[in-house]
């Protein structure tokens, strides 16, 4: 008995030293021999504790079909790891993935592969492998069943990594002289081009036939137009040359020039493709009138080939006599949809939707300008950034209407009562997703190469992502620095654009998108800076605008003197404070960034209007669930010296920033760019398991024509609407007052422009099948 003792006290205590060391498995860039499409290799390192074998309630990696075969998954850090042992929670649903037979572990030692050992085949648990130290920077784990395939549901991995530079924590040490703060370099940086992995592809030669209902087939170089028999006339040759013409051309220049792959199945061989929805094809069952367009995909020979689907509307536009008025955008967003398709089975970023809108919108954004050497314009809803910043970076339909934050993946967001979907989100800000200001802030400060490393690499989530390659604390300092570049509109080439953003959306009334709503919340009037009180000195923010997870504050200070010292009282967990201003010529300084205490900025040149701007930022990154999108970061601000109180929150101090020795060259001719989310329909509803054809789920777009309409016409609008349900169609002004408002049970509506005065408007239309906003402009 004692023996016996002794032997499970020693056990015991090789995992309570296992358990107290770090889990570093987060950190590493995962890889796979083989995953099946509908599992994710992102589960293995997502910090999920499962309940059994069988809980897939976060995903499971499994390599099913490939029975009796010795599949791997592997970590790669980017600096070295020391490893002491590793835990392995083995997936088994009790058919075709089973607990290994044969698993071991290796270590890579800089030219070969040298095994650690045995892991061992327990199900329902966590499998403890312990060894002697060994440094590495990649660990792989082999398994084989003799029957059937194989999966894991966790692997985790104790030790630590070596610091990847940076600084080892961030805030730092802060001087306290109040000296001007230059933000330093990233090291290691990250960067990828997706030619050193697809350094040539030949234009493919052949069409993949995947849908045996199609009737016709137009190809030209690397894509193809298919159809089905429902065909509508105005689907000629005449529009579908200029489409393929500008297909080929827009993902020439991505490929040729900024080294971004073709879609799987130009990668397997295949031309790219275009499907017609609603034409009777194995696509869909919509008719042949139905509107809208999208990425989409057909599962054909067990793989899952991403296209693009589109009804006749934005295939029309592409012909040279279709009347439409908004045909410029409807082919740009068919360009967008083939972005979509382009990224669709790249491995990153697959628990972050938002970034599947966001990400795809800055490539766009940034081949344009980069093509025509213009960075006057961004995506309106990039300014749903600029405008609120308490709002997280990694945020889907952005503040919503309780308070909290949609998640990285629409988490919090979707409602319904029976069929009718409830709105959740605000006006405006409900599009956030459809913002790049974040990726065109990393291309910045990282190169546009750090984007696409993105893609390739950031498995699960982006900050996630961006810290496993360069290390928490540079990701906490990358985040400060985006806030505080943020709050001086100090984005280089875009400066302009971003200052545009802000004007267009400074003094909205954000109130909920549209009926049924959820709770109704009073009107938010649109400004970047928080509102405070102040009792002697001491700062408390607005609780209703308290930045969430990886968001800031922005507080305007009136200031005199030549030093400004605040004192900062941080009640949430990782907050920095940091005081910026811009020189009369609109040059931004900053201050060092402090974690507490007093944060004192040197006035060397008299700020613009005497005002200097303290940015309060959260530099949590990791989402951790309904916690996390609820939580929100409070604060306290002493006023020490210098600062005479809170400045107001209505006033625009941000176009300091393009005072003259500051302007841009197109600073006259920048403007608010195309709100993306009109033309990109695709509401996450979460990792699905497609065993045959995709059906199309996302809901369509509506049309409004004319548009621009003279005051003395009719505005026709039409729109989806398959259950004959009362939809509603609102009219808003610019300040976010109801003009109009009117139901109907068809398909279509009409508004009398006779009873709106010469200026812009919001077409809203809402119902089960469409929800969504267009601008209406009404001339004279």
């Amino acid at each position: 008995m004692l023996k016996f003792t002794l032997t499970s006290l020693l056990m015991v205590g090789v995992l309570a030293a296992a358990v107290a060391q770090t889990n570093i498995a987060p950190q590493a860039l995962s890889s796979t021999s083989y995953v099946s499409s509908w599992e994710t290799i992102a589960a293995l390192n997502d910090g999920y504790t499962p309940a059994n074998s069988n809980d897939k309630t976060h995903g499971a990696y499994g390599n099913w079909n490939n029975p009796n075969s010795t599949q791997w998954v592997q970590y790669d850090w980017t600096a070295t790891a020391t490893i002491t042992s590793v835990q392995v929670y083995w997936f088994d649903d009790a058919g075709g993935v089973l607990t290994p037979t044969t698993a071991y572990l290796e270590y890579w030692n800089g030219t070969a592969w040298v095994n650690l050992g045995n892991v061992p085949k327990v199900k329902d648990a966590f499998n403890t492998l312990s060894f002697s130290s060994v440094s590495t920077t990649k660990l792989r784990l082999s398994m084989l069943n003799t029957t059937q395939s194989t999966g894991i549901l966790e692997w985790r991995v104790y030790g630590t990594v070596a610091s990847t530079g940076g600084g080892s924590s961030w805030p730092g040490t802060p001087a306290g002289t109040g000296a001007a703060y230059t933000w330093p370099s990233y090291s290691p940086t990250i960067s990828y081009d997706f030619r050193s992995e697809y350094p040539s592809l030949a234009t493919p030669a052949n069409v993949l036939n995947d849908c045996s209902s199609v009737v016709g087939t137009q190809s030209s170089n690397w894509w193809t137009f298919r159809w089905g028999s429902k065909k509508r006339s105005v689907v000629t040759t005449a529009a579908i040359t200029p489409l393929l013409t500008r297909m080929n051309a827009e993902f020439a220049y991505f490929r040729d020039t900024m080294g971004w792959p073709p879609d799987l199945r130009a990668r397997s061989g295949y031309k790219s493709a275009v499907y017609l929805y609603g034409s009777g094809l194995c696509t869909d069952a919509a008719d042949s009138n139905a509107l809208g367009g999208w990425q989409s995909a057909i599962t054909y020979n067990g793989t899952t080939w991403p296209m693009v689907l589109a009804s006749y509307y934005p295939i029309y536009s592409f012909d040279p006599n279709c009347p439409y008025s908004d045909t410029a955008a409807q082919r740009s967003a068919m360009v967008h949809e083939g972005i979509h398709a382009m990224l669709a089975d790249l491995p990153g970023v697959k628990q972050a939707a938002w970034f599947h809108e966001g990400g795809n919108v800055w490539f766009q954004q940034t081949a344009d300008a980069k093509r025509k050497n213009n960075y006057s314009s961004m995506g309106f809803l990039n300014g749903t950034d600029f405008i609120a910043p308490f709002m997280p970076i990694e945020c889907y339909s952005g503040w919503l209407q309780d308070g909290s934050f949609g998640g990285p993946s629409a988490e919090g967001v979707n409602m319904f009562n029976g069929s009718q979907q409830i709105c959740t989100w605000r006006t405006f800000l409900g599009g956030h997703q459809y913002s790049s200001s974040f990726p065109t802030f990393v291309g910045n400060i990282l190169g546009n190469n750090a984007v696409p490393w993105i893609w390739r690499y950031a498995s699960t989530r982006v900050l996630a992502g961006l810290a496993s390659g360069l290390g928490d604390a540079p990701t906490r300092r990358l985040i400060s620095e985006y806030r505080a570049k943020q709050a001086m509109v100090d984005f280089g080439k875009w400066k302009s654009a971003c200052v545009a953003l802000l004007n267009s959306s400074f003094g909205m009334s954000i109130t909920a998108e549209w009926q049924p709503s959820w709770l109704n919340p009073a009107a938010w009037i649109a400004t970047p800076y928080v509102k405070t009180t102040n009792a002697s000195g001491l700062l408390t923010p607005d609780t209703t605008t308290l930045p969430g997870w990886s968001g800031a504050n922005q507080i305007p200070l009136t200031v005199s003197g030549s030093t400004v010292t605040v004192n900062f009282q941080p009640i949430g967990a990782n907050m920095t404070c940091q005081l910026a201003y811009w020189t009369s010529t609109g040059v931004p300084v900053y201050s060092e960034a402090v974690s507490s205490g007093n944060c004192t900025l040197n006035l060397a040149s008299t700020p613009a209007s005497n005002v200097v701007i303290a940015i309060i930022t959260s530099t949590d990154y990791t989402y951790n669930g309904e916690a996390t999108r609820k939580l929100k970061y409070d604060y306290r601000l002493q006023l020490v010296t210098g600062a005479t109180g809170a400045a107001s929150v209505n006033t625009k101090w941000y176009q300091a920033a393009l005072l003259s020795g500051a302007r841009m060259a197109n600073a006259d001719n920048a403007e608010a760019g195309m709100d993306w989310s009109l033309y990109c329909q695709q509401p996450y509803t979460g990792p699905t398991h497609t065993e045959t054809v995709n059906f199309v789920s996302a809901g369509p777009r509506f049309d409004v024509f004319p548009n621009p309409a003279v005051a003395s016409n009719e505005v026709n609008i039409r729109f989806v609407n398959p259950k004959a349900e009362k939809s509603v169609i609102s009219v808003y002004n610019v300040s976010g007052d109801v003009m109009s408002q009117q139901t109907s049970n068809t398909e279509q509506a009409t508004i009398k422009s006779k009873t709106l005065a010469p200026g812009v408007y919001f077409i809203k239309v809402a119902n089960s099948a469409v929800n969504g906003t267009q601008k209406l402009v009404v001339l004279k």
